[in-house]
């Protein structure tokens, strides 16, 4: 299949980006193995005005430096210091968009993905949130800045057979808002419906056309 061309990422409109991704194919080639999966669910981060963004009033630190980034670079970082969290920039160079892979399902290389994870068979813990499915894929914080559109890049997003309707798509609140005050309740969290692979959510997801 093809890889996903900077176009695709070279928008403003990250939260139609986030559902764009679902049903996409994420590609990684760690230690001449490759593992793939569906994204099955996103979540969208917004600067300057969105309070749960880490550039957040286009705040510049050596971390959120990457979000500032050409579309299609990736950011990860650590979280609660355990956690290798992967993001994509999105939006034109300067504007800190960014999109959160959340899970995927897998496809290629589960043998791989259980042993990183070690676990013995197939379960949706395998790959069920985004601390779960980048060790699945053996990504980590090695991989921050990258440039996914980049022909050598070992992580990369292919485009798949088919594209989602907008009723297979449920959004809900993002997780762990609970400082973001008026954002904490913004709808930003995108999921396949009835997808066993996505995480369960802190509270009722709803249909919706954003």
């Amino acid at each position: 299949m093809n890889r996903l061309s900077r176009s695709f990422f070279n928008t403003e409109d990250v939260l139609g980006v986030s559902q764009k991704l679902l049903g996409k194919h994420l590609v990684s080639n760690i230690g001449n193995h490759r593992c793939s999966g569906i994204i099955v669910e996103t979540e969208a981060y917004r600067a300057p005005d969105d309070k749960a963004c880490h550039a957040y009033q286009n705040k510049r630190t050596p971390r959120t430096e990457t979000m500032f980034a050409k579309p299609g670079t990736v950011y990860v970082y650590i979280c609660y210091g355990i956690h290798h969290l992967f993001n994509i920039v999105t939006a034109p160079e300067g504007k800190a968009h960014a999109i959160l892979i959340r899970a995927i399902q897998p496809i290629e290389g589960t043998d791989i993905m259980l042993q990183r994870r070690n676990m013995s068979k197939l379960h949706p813990r395998l790959v069920n949130g985004p601390g779960k499915f980048t060790v699945a894929m053996g990504i980590n914080k090695s991989l921050n800045a990258i440039d996914l559109c980049d022909p050598k890049s070992p992580v990369w997003i292919e485009e798949s057979v088919s594209n989602l309707k907008s009723n297979q798509i449920i959004a809900g609140p993002r997780v762990g808002m609970s400082t973001a005050e008026e954002c904490s309740n913004w709808p930003w969290r995108f999921r396949i419906k009835g997808n066993k692979f996505t995480s369960k959510p802190d509270v009722v997801f709803y249909p919706e056309k954003v």
